[in-house]
Formats: structure tokens, C-alpha cells, sequence
């Protein structure tokens, strides 16, 4: 991973001590039930799978979570400066023809940062997606998102470690929920928001109090990190 974007991103989740310069610019995840917290849950379309090097958001999709329920959705394409590989069109169906009149990178971030004020940010294998809106902010010179993170691809692990496959198919077709839409940003986050408050439900029944008690339970930012220096 490029130097700058993993340094900037890995120190959301590493612990520094007080008043250090690289100290994390993130909100600390609130306490209370976790089936209560605010969440925006969330999904990148990309043009490649090294968003760190190169690779650029070409879609985001989010809903936002209140109590478990959800209270608002928010989609843009993004034009990614660059063509879109056919190999990634092929994935997920966002074509150059479809970003040419798309918001830029940054307002595209700007929207997002509104949309997601005050909550918690969800996604499946979260290291790729934050890595991606890392890469997206530090290349348009714009301020990370002061987001806390969590990953529902970290927790399900965490809840089923001799469960190979933590895919998001794999695991909502286990839970029995429908995955409408595959592959499209928005489609993607709503099964990913109904999956977290299922796996929210079973962690709750686990003992978990509180999201800083999960995250020191599963070890979330440590693992997420190490899986970050892939992209």
C-alpha cells in the first residue's frame, strides 16, 4: 500500500499516546447497546481492487441506521478521473458513459461526510472501503471523515471463526436475507445494514455491552489494519 493513504488511514485505528501529531482524527465509538447506536452503513463501487495506488470510487451507496431502522439512503456515481477498466465494468455494470456528468471525487466526499455526520461507519471487509475513501480524500486534498469504523465481514469472523466463508453472499444466504441488487453500491449497503443488526443481535447475546467492548473483544482494528495492507 502507498506510504501516505496506509499511514493516513492506519491511524484512525492505532493507538498513539495523548497529544501525539499523528493522533487519531476519529470521533471514539460511542457507548451504550449496539443495536441502539447510529450507523451508516455503507458500499464502494471502484475501478480496480488497489484503491490505495491508484484505483478510484466510481459509486457510493450508504443507508443510514437509527435504533436498527433505517432513516435515510444516500447513492451517487462518482467520476473517477480515469477510465474504467472492462474488467470492473463487468463487475459492476457502472460504465464511463454513466460518470461522464458524475460529481467529482471531492464534492462526492463532501456529500458522503454530510450524509454520514455523527454515526458510525459500517461496511463489509471494511479495510478495502476505507482504504478506497482514504486514497479518494488524501489524492483531493480533503479532511478524512471523523467517522469511527466497523466491519460486519470482521464481526461475523469474531462470531463463527471456523466459518470459511464470510463472504457477503455467503452470509446473508446463511441468515436468510435477500441480497436485492448485487454489485450495486446502494443494494450492497442495505443487505450490509440488515446483516450488522443481525450480527449486532448475536453479539448482544454473546455479552457484548457496548461497541468499545466489542472492538476490544474482536480485536476489530487490529484486524482490519493488517487486511487495509492488501489494497
Amino acid at each position: 500500500m502507498a506510504g501516505g493513504v496506509w499511514q493516513s488511514w492506519r491511524s484512525l485505528f492505532t493507538a498513539v499516546p495523548v497529544g501525539s501529531p499523528i493522533a487519531p482524527a476519529a470521533a471514539p465509538l460511542p457507548d451504550g447497546p449496539v443495536e441502539e447506536q447510529p450507523y451508516v452503513v455503507f458500499d464502494l463501487e471502484t475501478t480496480g481492487l488497489r484503491p490505495s495506488v491508484s484505483d478510484a470510487i466510481v459509486q457510493i451507496g450508504a443507508v443510514r441506521l437509527e435504533g436498527g431502522v433505517e432513516t435515510g439512503s444516500f447513492m451517487t456515481l462518482v467520476h473517477p478521473g480515469r477510465p474504467i477498466p472492462p474488467v470492473s465494468i463487468r463487475y459492476h455494470g457502472v460504465t464511463d458513459e454513466m460518470v461522464a456528468d458524475a460529481p467529482k471525487p471531492a464534492q462526492a466526499l463532501a456529500d458522503f461526510r454530510d450524509f454520514a455526520a455523527g454515526a458510525v461507519l459500517v461496511a463489509h471487509n471494511a479495510a478495502f472501503d476505507l482504504t478506497a475513501l482514504a486514497g479518494a480524500a488524501e489524492r483531493q486534498g480533503a479532511p478524512r471523515l471523523p467517522n469511527p469504523a466497523m466491519c460486519s465481514m470482521m464481526l461475523a469472523r469474531w462470531l463463527d471463526p471456523r466459518e470459511p466463508d464470510v463472504s457477503l453472499d455467503g452470509l446473508c444466504g446463511r441468515a436468510g436475507l435477500v441480497i436485492e441488487h448485487r454489485h450495486h453500491a446502494l443494494g450492497d449497503a442495505r443487505a450490509t445494514a440488515a446483516l450488522w443488526m443481525s450480527l449486532l443481535s448475536r453479539a448482544s447475546a454473546r455479552g457484548v455491552l457496548s461497541l468499545p467492548d466489542l472492538a476490544f473483544r474482536s480485536r476489530m482494528a487490529a484486524r482490519i489494519a493488517e487486511v487495509a495492507q492488501n489494497f
